[in-house]
């Protein structure tokens, strides 16, 4: 219901974390004795049901975060986390890390959303702002299926108004129509007057603190014993696995309904309550004495922020045997200095790189999916440096000169620093030049040294194969705009673009958009990461390109950087070694690409998935093992999947947002079937922060049908009756103006003031906890276009 409150987050201000503990606590006031209204039973459901789809992370309107008591006892602020015109950066606000106590919060500059003081049910509700923002949407409500008015923004670009109360008079009067739920069909009455019975108690918060099983608190123990042995080599061993789980939600897979966990550093030892050290960043000095210890994940699980690892018996023993059990040793640990944390394999070059890079080759998936996905919940400046759609492989380490001469990765190791942040915008030149050079140098001396290794070039056996059995060797990364999701698998057409990750590009890649990346930053912090990351695309590219023969690696390279700016910037931005290098594969047509594709789909047969919706051979396509009414539904729309919206009939991809949820109901919810419709958007070239919309290439978009859901944030909801999947494919092929889309919206979406979007909305939660239970979480909505927009769009 996001309720919420006030108006809506940009993102705020924050910065450098202090190294105070920082007293774990529990949230809230004790319940009233006349209390007949709980905030647990009655008033979360609905903030869960209805709130929290807009209020749950960074981007939360006015910070104002409802996924947990603490997160509205908390209240609202008007600084912004992200904000494009701040040049230093500013304090961090995370909820359950920066302060722990209301009172701790208001110094901070938030402000309550329910009245704080004494008081009878009339005064509760008049001095919550809370209510007032309920009311004012339950007053001037949009008529059901209307259109929303032109003057109300929606999306992330909009300028959020953060009203106080005592401001709320003003507020409702320029925004009558600014209340809460914002543009969407509201509350039921029984909502309403639920929350209004509880604002009339006081706003009570009767939330417990979370306690782990039995089962669960033992394996906490085995952890928490093992993050915390007293060698050396088992410390830096520690910090190395903490510095790569801080943003997991981690679980225990042998437990039916897990709880999700966060490793954190606390200055209190295991049995004590956790007190958490703030710092930004994981590799900041913790300033003290610390412990490692996980703490139970407190809130509504939303998808965006879901990024989970599995915790067992059996990673535990890897972790042994990958770190522990190999012969190595460290005389001194390193420090948390700015030179150790630019650059990690400094800091960890004690432990085998064999080990690091298999450690993260075991989860690839997690670790990929924690800089594509991200921890930010917005990341356009990020994600504009790659493509809507590419595949991912990796070098297999027996191949990998990092990790098979120690001598090399010695002679290197001083040019795999990753961008610092900049203090202030004289510096961020001056930083990004010494970056550019610093990975030129590194690209010249990688190329002459695999030259050496390798005169003949990369065969097919460089690549690594899963060991045989791991399904997360062969990715796909599908861009949205401002956010990004990963996959296992080479889902949807071959694409424009591969990626080739040996271990220093993942470990760079993993430090700067994730370990080293600040969301409180300055500006200048945010385009370093973003030119850092061009440059880390450019090498996965070439690493590529590569496996292509010699001869067509210009002219590729070329087809992916086309108009003058990017031709330029290409020659002179980034260096490009052993380009007459030969590759020892032995290729048969003039289309290497697509052949090399063939080539590494049989390589990575056992854990290969052909996806037959998006790369249909001879019509009709579906997946094997489906029934009946499976069968016909991938058959039919597969029919709209990878072709360019100039062909025939393929026009109503211009229409279409990024992510679009497909429903096809059967008449029964556990049988209804979900799909997702992702829009690949071609741009002539990904090589440049600003003005992405001049390098759009719109009639080279195509459509990825993807069975399941993908993606956090859906754009567009649609509802398709299985007997008229027939029917809404042809009027999609027929669509030929707005005007013909717009009529297919009005029969089959669900468009922001549907009496029904709410039902909609939760049936793919629900989907999702039935068919992927770990991977599940409340979708966010932030991002839900109004039809005009969609149109327009």
């Amino acid at each position: 219901m996001r309720i919420l409150i006030v108006a809506f987050v940009l993102l705020s201000q924050a910065g450098c974390g202090d190294s105070k503990t920082v007293q774990e606590q529990t949230s809230s006031a004790a319940p009233a004795s006349d209390q007949t209204v709980s905030f647990v039973q009655d008033v979360k459901p609905i903030l869960d049901g209805k709130c929290i789809a807009c209020h749950a992370c960074y981007d939360a309107p006015c910070q104002l975060k409802l996924t947990s008591g603490a997160g509205l006892a908390r209240g609202a602020t008007q600084k912004k986390v992200y904000d494009n015109k701040r040049v230093l950066s500013a304090p961090p606000t995370r909820l359950f890390v920066d302060a722990q106590t209301t009172a701790q919060w208001r110094e901070k500059g938030f402000f309550p959303v329910v009245n704080e003081q004494p008081g009878d049910s009339r005064s509760n509700l008049e001095h919550s702002l809370i209510s007032k923002m309920v009311i004012l949407g339950r007053e001037h409500p949009l008529p059901p299926r209307s259109p929303v008015p032109d003057h109300i923004e929606l999306g992330l670009q909009r300028d959020d108004i953060c009203t106080t109360l005592p401001d709320f008079d003003r507020y409702a009067r320029k925004n009558p129509l600014g209340g809460m739920p914002l543009a969407i069909t509201g509350l039921s009455d029984t909502e309403y007057e639920t929350l209004q019975a509880w604002i009339g108690q006081g706003g009570p918060i009767d939330e417990m603190p979370l306690k782990p099983t039995e089962k669960e608190q033992r394996q906490i123990g085995n952890w928490e014993q093992f993050l915390n042995q007293p060698t050396l080599k088992e410390k830096l061993t520690a910090r190395y696995l903490y510095e790569h789980f801080f943003l997991a939600h981690l679980y225990f897979d042998n437990v039916d309904e897990p709880a999700f966990f966060r490793l954190v550093r606390s200055a209190s030892p295991p049995g004590k309550p956790i007190e958490i050290i703030p710092t930004t960043r994981p590799n900041d000095d913790p300033g003290q004495t610390f412990y490692y210890r996980l703490q139970q994940h407190r809130g509504t699980v939303v998808h965006k922020t879901h990024t989970v690892y599995a915790l067992n018996d059996a990673r535990l023993q890897r972790f042994d045997e990958l770190f522990l059990k190999t012969a190595w040793d460290v005389k001194t640990l390193p420090d948390y200095s700015d030179d150790n944390a630019a650059n990690p394999f400094l800091t960890f070059s004690a432990i085998p790189a064999r080990s690091r890079y298999q450690f993260l080759l075991d989860d690839a998936q997690y670790f990929v999916r924690t800089f594509i996905r991200g921890p930010v919940c917005r990341g356009q400046i990020a994600t504009n440096v790659i493509e809507d759609q590419f595949y991912v492989l990796f070098q297999d380490p027996a191949h990998d000169l990092s990790i098979t001469d120690s001598d090399y990765l010695r002679s290197v190791e001083s040019y795999l620093e990753v961008a610092r942040e900049s203090l202030d915008l004289l510096d961020f030149g001056e930083d990004l030049l010494v970056d550019r050079l610093k990975r030129n140098e590194y690209i010249r001396l990688r190329g002459r040294a695999y030259r050496e290794y390798q005169p003949d070039g990369p065969d097919i056996q460089n690549i690594w194969d899963g060991d045989g059995d791991n399904a997360d060797a062969m990715l796909t990364v599908f861009r949205h705009f401002d956010n990004a999701t990963v996959v296992q698998g080479f889902i949807g057409a071959f694409p424009k673009t591969l990626w080739v990750m040996d271990y220093p590009l993942l470990e760079r890649t993993y430090y700067a958009l994730v370990v080293n990346f600040n969301e409180f930053g300055g500006v200048g912090h945010q385009a370093a990461v973003r030119l850092y990351f061009d440059l880390i695309r450019t090498g996965a590219e070439n690493n590529f390109l590569h496996y292509m023969p010699p001869g067509v690696r210009t002219e590729i390279r070329r087809s992916w950087y086309q108009g003058p700016a990017a031709e330029l910037k290409s020659a002179l931005a980034y260096a490009v070694e052993n380009e007459d290098m030969p590759s020892d594969i032995d290729y048969k047509t003039d289309q290497p690409k697509a052949e090399f594709l063939a080539i590494v789909t049989k390589h990575l047969a056992a854990v290969a998935n052909q996806d037959p919706l998006n790369r249909c051979a001879k019509p009709p396509c579906y997946r094997a093992g489906l029934g009946d009414a499976g069968r016909v539904a991938d058959a039919t729309l597969e029919s709209l999947a990878s072709r360019p919206a100039s062909r025939k009939g393929m026009q109503f991809i211009h229409y279409l947002p990024d992510v679009t949820f497909l429903r096809v109901s059967t008449g029964t919810m556990e049988r209804d079937m979900a799909y997702t419709l992702v829009r690949n958007k071609a741009h002539s070239n990904v090589a440049f922060m600003f003005n992405e919309s001049n390098r759009r290439e719109r009639n080279n978009d195509t459509l990825t049908v993807y069975p399941g859901l993908l993606g956090s944030y859906p754009n567009f909801i649609l509802v398709v009756p299985q007997s008229e999947l027939d029917e809404f494919a042809a009027a999609l092929h027929a669509v030929g103006s707005a005007t013909e889309f717009r009529d297919i919206l009005e029969h089959y979406g669900i468009e922001r003031t549907h009496p029904d979007i709410w039902a909609h909305f939760h049936w793919f939660i629900d989907y999702m906890k039935r068919e992927h239970p770990v991977q599940a979480g409340v979708y966010d909505l932030n991002r839900y276009k109004k039809v005009a927009d969609l149109i327009s769009d």
